[in-house]
């Protein structure tokens, strides 16, 4: 089976007050780590920091709040485009970002074209993984 990377540069803010600070997310899927998503933040032209979370984090947030620890994500539907907040923390520093909603959609669409919720199996295969990871 073929992998394939799909990658996905949405514009993100970083939510803080009072006002917003202009950043980039470059969401990165690969089917042969269908559980996954990475998101570089960019800003000021530096590499702000990587996160790699599940991705049924993003396929849920965008309706309902998830998520219990370093990553969270729910979707904000007042002011005058909704959008998706990703709130990230490390147990000391966090932060929160937010996309459009349209463009969390799109990610997810492409996502779950390339591996639909329920087949990931298929493309990762766990107990292969833990018995390598075992035989140490």
């Amino acid at each position: 089976m073929a992998i394939i990377t799909d990658h996905r540069l949405l514009p993100l803010r970083l939510e803080a007050a009072p006002l917003s600070v202009p950043l980039t997310g470059r969401f990165v899927y690969r089917t042969d780590r269908p559980y996954e998503v990475a998101v570089d933040l960019r800003g000021a032209g530096a590499h702000l920091a990587r996160w790699v979370f599940a991705r049924e984090l993003l396929l849920d947030g965008q309706h309902a709040p998830t998520g219990e620890g370093d990553v969270q994500v729910w979707p904000r539907w007042s002011g005058s485009e909704p959008r998706v907040l990703l709130g990230f923390s490390n147990g000391e520093l966090g932060c929160v970002v937010s996309a459009r909603a349209r463009d969390v959609r799109a990610l997810c669409r492409r996502m779950t074209e390339l591996v639909p919720r329920g087949q990931e199996r298929r493309h990762y295969d766990l107990d292969a993984q833990l018995s390598a990871l075992l035989a140490y």
